[in-house]
């Protein structure tokens, strides 16, 4: 097996395959990469992509690489700076709602051209999840008719947010969290102190790119200590403030979209701080997402009840289900206050 230096966080398994299939040159034509945000999907579809390129360029120039991606050759500097010319990015375009059909059918009239560089001509849909469901349709035609030489590569939150019948037509990798454990040990390699990594990996919870973002990012975790506070205000707030609460959170919102995926993330922070206060409850602190607040949740957990928590978190749970179906976000919300 060649030498790769791709520089991934977990998800042996992924790559250690998608390696397997370079070194046999037995590539599939479509690649659906599944999962939560902040796990890696993209950085790993990079480093496919430009091993893909820079093994193509040593194989057709004669020359053997160390590793791959080589970092070095004109495939992998064109690739790094997003100007490589058999490459293709498909992303949602600014103030729309979705990734449009004649977006994709762009899309298809590139993978079917000539390479450039005599090598692979490959697209990336990075959040296919935004594909309009006309956009959906025209795609399989994609995916139907391939193109020999042709690999498209679709990255989303979650495969069952795209057609069967695209899924089908696709080797799917489901990316799973990753420990707690390794994102710390990372973590310190990156130069973090031990109170940084503990603090930052238990609040990744998984997503690996969240303690990455904390950590070279200060003003990140700064926005992260102002809302959970705020959060845990919440919870012993009176109702007139937990109202006032929620119209100020989705003032700023005029997009739909953007609002439910506000929303969205709030009611994942509620969800986690109510499974801290269960966890703190039951002695068992070393499972505590929130480390940076264990005073503020001794004293909450000690003044709601363990089974309020866990109806919270299952009411949490149906709100953030039913908001996919166009329920007014802040009639859902606030219903759910209520029973804070």
């Amino acid at each position: 097996m060649k030498n790769y230096n791709w520089g991934i966080i977990g998800h042996q398994k992924i790559s250690q395959f998608l390696q397997k299939s370079l070194d046999n040159n037995k590539l599939a034509h479509a690649y659906l990469l599944a999962g939560p945000e902040h796990l890696g999907k993209s950085l790993l579809a990079e480093n496919f992509m430009a091993s893909i390129l820079c093994q193509d360029y040593h194989a057709n120039s004669g020359l053997k690489a160390e590793s791959l991606p080589c970092g070095k050759c004109i495939f992998c500097d064109q690739l790094k700076k997003g100007i490589h010319p058999d490459v293709y990015f498909l992303k949602k375009e600014e103030e729309k709602k979705n990734i449009s059909v004649e977006q994709v059918r762009e899309m298809q009239k590139f993978l079917y051209l000539t390479s450039f560089l005599n090598s692979y001509k490959i697209a990336l849909v990075e959040h296919a999840e935004d594909l309009s469901e006309s956009a959906q349709n025209a795609l399989l035609k994609v995916l139907e008719e391939p193109w020999p030489k042709t690999i498209l590569i679709l990255i989303c939150r979650d495969a069952n947010l795209l057609l069967p019948t695209i899924i089908s037509r696709c080797q799917v990798f489901k990316f799973l969290p990753i420990s707690t454990d390794e994102t710390y040990h990372y973590l310190i390699e990156l130069g973090a102190t031990r109170e940084q990594a503990r603090i930052y990996s238990a609040l990744a919870c998984g997503q690996i790119g969240v303690a990455v973002n904390f950590l070279h990012n200060p003003e990140a975790f700064k926005i992260y200590l102002e809302k959970t506070t705020q959060l845990l205000e919440l919870f012993s707030a009176k109702l007139t403030d937990k109202f006032k609460l929620i119209e100020n959170l989705l003032a700023n919102f005029d997009n739909h979209a953007e609002r439910l995926e506000f929303l969205c993330q709030e009611l994942n922070a509620w969800q986690i701080l109510a499974r801290d206060l269960i966890f703190v409850q039951n002695n068992l602190n070393n499972l505590v997402t929130n480390v940076h607040f264990q005073e503020q949740l001794a004293k909450l957990a000690g003044i709601n009840p363990a089974a309020k928590l866990a109806s919270l978190i299952e009411k949490i749970s149906r709100v953030k289900q039913i908001l996919a179906y166009n329920i007014n976000p802040r009639l859902a919300v606030e219903n759910l206050i209520i029973n804070m």
